[in-house]
């Protein structure tokens, strides 16, 4: 996969993803946990570093990564008026911006981050009645969207010289699962597939006019290079959507959604999910989608066994195993050595195959860094 040619960051993260010729691929990571950060700034990382690693990348820690455009496609607006119902020494109640009640855990918070999950107790959307109630707050002026100084945002983007993606894909994209999950909760939404359909349906066409309404003014205005699908809809054993369902009801919107993207010049289009999507490549193969990430390993998504299975139909950023780097030094050569095969051919970008947890050190990440920069740099 070697070019004699020194390619930009931008150039080279695409073409990296679209197995094309590159001098090296892109040397990026994800992000931290917030709790990792306080133990990094503990074991000796300055408190300045971008923990959001892929964002901008980190000179600290060598890494490159994107620039974004971030408009709002997700929340509702006007948004649902937040409120905390109940809290006491552990736990709070809240009611958020999307009308989702949930519950809590304040033990470990850190920077703002929970240890855990909050357990979502209460949605917006339930049915058809509450579906016309909550839709509103999507049919409003596409302008309050975007940034107030948007002219200087257009201005910077145009500019850049890292690889262009809109919205941000460590803050939240617009993808179908996952804005049905915001809406009516992950089990609720499992039995209105059934039991509903035709609310579904609606909501699934209504999203399709959304996003196309909302994103419009932004790829008319700024050439994009690559886009990030959220979606989050695996678990460790599958998917949450069984490949039936996906082509039913999914497939038909991911086309038109991947194909106004693909009318406006986006050269990578990307899934993001974590845990086991693997029956549903071949759907998003079939919808025009390069590749996903991150590749959990702890979900069985190894890239090497993807690769033989798919070879270059899909591309892939992730599947180094977090826990891995973890272990020690042993552990962290044995995973970068078994993976530098697919650096070789293409079409792979190797990172923590999600946010560093706060059981890998400072030490251990400096370490893998070290010995994927031999990989990826030579040497």
């Amino acid at each position: 996969m070697s070019s004699p040619t020194t390619l930009s960051e931008k150039q080279r993260f695409l073409d990296t993803l679209k197995f094309r010729a590159v001098d090296r691929i892109p040397f990026m990571e994800i992000c931290l946990w917030q709790q990792t950060t306080e133990r990094w700034i503990a074991e000796g990382m300055p408190a300045g570093v971008n923990t959001a690693f892929m964002w901008h990348g980190e000179p600290y820690f060598g890494l490159e990564g994107y620039e974004t455009v971030q408009i709002d496609a997700i929340n509702p607006y006007p948004s649902v008026e937040g409120t905390v119902i109940e809290e006491d020494e552990e736990t709070v109640l809240f009611l958020d911006n999307m009308g989702r009640t949930r519950r809590a855990l304040k033990t470990g918070t850190a920077g703002g981050t929970r240890m855990s999950m909050d357990t979502y107790l209460d949605f917006a959307v339930k049915d058809f009645p509450t579906w016309e109630a909550f839709r509103p707050r999507y049919l409003g002026p596409v302008a309050e969207r975007y940034p107030a100084d948007w002219a200087a945002v257009k201005e910077t983007a145009r500019g850049t010289a890292l690889p262009l993606t809109l919205l941000n894909p460590l803050g939240g994209t617009f993808g179908y699962y996952s804005m049905l999950r915001n809406w009516m909760g992950t089990e609720n939404l499992s039995y209105l597939f059934y039991d509903n359909t035709p609310l579904i349906e609606a909501c699934l066409e209504f999203l399709t006019e959304f996003a196309i309404r909302a994103l419009t003014p932004a790829v008319e205005q700024i050439h994009f290079d690559f886009y990030y699908i959220h979606e989050d809809m695996s678990y460790k054993n599958g998917p949450l959507v069984s490949p039936e369902m996906f082509r039913r009801l999914f497939l038909p919107h991911y086309k038109r959604f991947v194909g106004f993207l693909r009318k406006y010049g986006v050269d990578v289009i990307l899934v993001d999910t974590d845990g086991n999507p693997e029956v549903l490549l071949p759907l998003f193969i079939e919808a025009d989608v390069d590749g996903f990430g991150p590749a959990e390993r702890a979900a069985e998504m190894d890239p090497l066994d993807i690769r033989k299975k798919f070879g270059k139909e899909i591309c892939m950023i992730g599947g180094v195993d977090k826990r891995e780097i973890a272990k020690g030094r042993k552990e962290i050569d044995a995973e970068v050595k078994r993976l530098a095969p697919l650096v070789e051919e293409g079409g792979f970008i190797p990172t923590i195959d999600h946010a560093v947890p706060p059981d890998v050190s400072l030490e251990n990440f400096v370490y893998y860094l070290e010995v994927k920069r031999k990989v990826i740099f030579g040497g």
